[in-house]
């Protein structure tokens, strides 16, 4: 039997398990960060000369940030926590070779050798084989022909991804192909991009956002775990409200499986957000919609981090672009844990990252490993 057709067995028979038994779940999600401020990249009405110029800035920054002192940072915080499943989001890659053939190699440039780095394997190889790689989503994969200051020409490939990984000893699999593509009209990778994007037509690409899921067991429990990385709130909120309305019925289409849902991800959303989020004026867009809270809320998701024992903030964004600033930058709780089912308890919920003893070395000068907080919590279930 092909390996492929024997995962998809694997997966089918967790999907039609019998529902949740008694079981404690450990999960986190990391927004692992590109490493730049990417506001001024998807500026409305800039030139491509001036895209391509904010581009060179960007991987300037990306590598000026130490993108593999951060991942190896990122993914003590996994090692140190040790959940059965991880979302990770914002899981970028950057590759670089010369434009054209025979032309000399630019790619080894101190503006930008720093930055070419592949976020995922350098996660995997730092955690050592304890976790593994269960479903991606790609959300962008552009290439991109820079002239370098230098005058050399370089075409660097730009990866984009939120990720699933499972602890070694966790059975879990991306849902089939099939299934996916069943409720997906945007089918990437193991996942689904969505519907909702903004669009950059001067540049001829769109900002994409995406979701991936996997069925997972653990302590015998069966159970679908979603990761997901919404729209920002600019340049319109309403984006990143549409890409949730998906989400929703995306997981309402999946219900007669009978598998209960842990979601977890950056939604760029704060419960304190207005609750209904206005629209531009936009033909086929509604002009306003609930925000993404509030619609899964009303989709009978539970917050977890609410039934955390104490009254802890649980603020997870943002650090500073450069991620140099002292003390922690947090004000908001955007990197959300939600459950179908309401856990009996939530133990140990954390906010990872989010103190200096978090920041990388040395002591003072070091830098954070996100600008977001990793958000962790075990889920107590019982019947």
């Amino acid at each position: 039997m092909k390996t492929g057709s024997r995962l998809a067995i694997v997966s089918m028979s967790i999907l039609f398990s019998p529902a949740a038994i008694p079981a404690d779940i450990d999960v986190m999600t990391q927004n692992q960060y590109l490493g730049a401020d990417i506001a001024p990249l998807v500026e409305p009405g800039i030139s491509q000369e001036e895209f391509f110029e904010r581009v060179l800035t960007a991987l300037g920054q990306v590598a000026a940030n130490r993108p593999q002192e951060r991942l190896s940072a990122l993914a003590e915080e996994i090692a140190d926590r040790s959940p059965h499943l991880v979302g990770l989001q914002e899981v970028f890659a950057f590759s670089c070779q010369p434009l054209f053939p025979g032309v000399p190699d630019g790619c080894g440039d101190p503006l930008i050798a720093g930055a070419l780095n592949d976020h995922l394997r350098a996660t995997v190889d730092n955690l050592g084989g304890s976790y593994r790689v269960v479903a991606e989503v790609e959300n962008l994969n552009v290439d991109l022909p820079l002239v370098l200051p230098s005058g050399l020409p370089v075409l660097v490939s730009v990866i984009d991804r939120d990720v699933i990984l499972a602890r070694h000893d966790v059975l879990a699999e991306p849902l089939p192909r099939v299934l996916v593509q069943q409720f997906c009209p945007r089918p990437s990778g193991d996942g689904c991009n969505y519907s909702a994007v903004i669009p950059l037509p001067d540049l001829g690409v769109n900002i994409e956002r995406g979701f991936v899921a996997a069925t997972a067991v653990v302590g015998g429990a069966p159970f679908l775990f979603v990761n997901t990385h919404l729209e920002t709130r600019s340049p319109a909120p309403v984006f990143q409200a549409l890409q949730a309305l998906q989400l929703v019925q995306t997981l309402d289409a999946l219900g007669p499986l009978g598998l209960p849902v842990v979601l977890v991800g950056d939604f760029n959303s704060d419960p304190n957000d207005p609750t209904v989020l206005p629209g531009p004026v936009i033909p086929g867009l509604p002009e306003s919609v609930p925000n993404p809270y509030v619609q899964l809320t009303l989709a009978g998701l539970t917050d977890v981090w609410l039934h955390r024992p104490g009254h802890v903030a649980g603020l997870s964004c943002c650090q500073a672009a450069d991620l140099s600033n002292r003390q922690s930058g947090h004000h908001e709780r955007v990197d959300l844990i939600w459950s179908s089912l309401v856990p009996n308890k939530v133990k140990q919920a954390r906010v990872l990252g989010s103190t200096v003893n978090f920041k990388t070395r040395p002591p003072g000068r070091g830098l954070w490993p996100s600008d977001h907080g990793a958000v962790a919590a075990n889920l107590e279930f019982r019947d």
